[in-house]
């Protein structure tokens, strides 16, 4: 599927602009109630369990393979994942801060309550992963693919987003502060933006985002707060605004794009 928000960029170029510098916290979080139960049915299902020593002994090989891995709860802060394929892992309460993720694989992955607190997850490939009630507050998340993710009651307030999510739920999420928006400045390649095209964004709070130039097609926002958001060139081509919070509140309405077409 041709991500439009993406321009074509070689690896070299990419590693370039994405250098990453974070320290190493050990934070750790308890796996919430009920997660316990379902790792061991992962487990049962041919899931391999690992430990944070295992994983950075795995982690050290560039791109390592840690498909279907069971992680759930394990405390990964800090550690330098050098684009490992995590396809079908079980991540669901691990404790991720300021992990370094760039271009790591997460299709499917069921990271439910996981904590990427001020992880990097730049050119990430995240297709139908279950993030539900992640926390990604502070997570740079550029250049990276979410189509079809669910981000369910997920944390993302002032996160830095430049990503395809075509069809994600982002029902009940928090983006406030969050940065959305195209910046010309830090794209030599040309212009990226953020593709919502289909996504549900109802009930979310969008209080004082960054949301210019973000393609909100078709966009569920029945019930969003976008109090002090700034919209500025935003795309709101059949987007669902049905009883949204804070609209004489919102910065750009005037510079935004169809705006007619846009359902309230």
């Amino acid at each position: 599927m041709r991500q439009s928000f993406l321009v074509q960029m070689s690896p070299r170029t990419l590693t370039g602009v994405f250098a990453l510098g974070l320290a190493i916290l050990g934070l750790a979080i308890s796996l919430p109630r009920g997660l316990e139960a379902q790792a061991g049915r992962d487990s049962a299902r041919g899931l391999t369990p690992l430990t944070r020593g295992e994983v950075i002994a795995r982690v050290g090989r560039e791109k390592a393979d840690l498909s279907s891995a069971d992680l759930s709860g394990v405390d990964l802060s800090g550690v330098d994942f050098n684009q490992a394929d995590l396809t079908g892992s079980k991540l669901a309460g691990a404790n991720l801060t300021k992990a370094k993720m760039f271009g790591v694989t997460l299709n499917r992955a069921q990271a439910q309550h996981a904590n990427f607190t001020e992880a990097v997850l730049d050119v990430a490939v995240m297709r139908g992963a279950n993030l539900q009630g992640a926390i990604l507050k502070g997570a740079s998340l550029y250049a990276t693919i979410l189509i079809g993710a669910d981000l369910t009651n997920a944390d993302l307030t002032n996160a830095r987003i430049i990503a395809a999510l075509t069809g994600a739920k982002l029902s009940g999420a928090t983006l406030a502060g969050a940065n959305l928006g195209a910046d010309k400045g830090n794209q030599p390649m040309g212009v990226m933006f953020t593709n919502m095209t289909d996504s549900d964004l109802s009930g979310a709070n969008l209080n004082g985002a960054d949301l210019r130039k973000v393609d909100f097609t078709r966009a569920n926002l029945t019930g969003a707060d976008l109090t002090g958001a700034d919209v500025s060139l935003a795309n709101f081509s059949g987007t669902i605004l049905k009883s949204v919070r804070g609209r004489d509140k919102m910065i750009g309405w005037d510079k935004a794009r169809n705006t007619d077409q846009a359902v309230f």
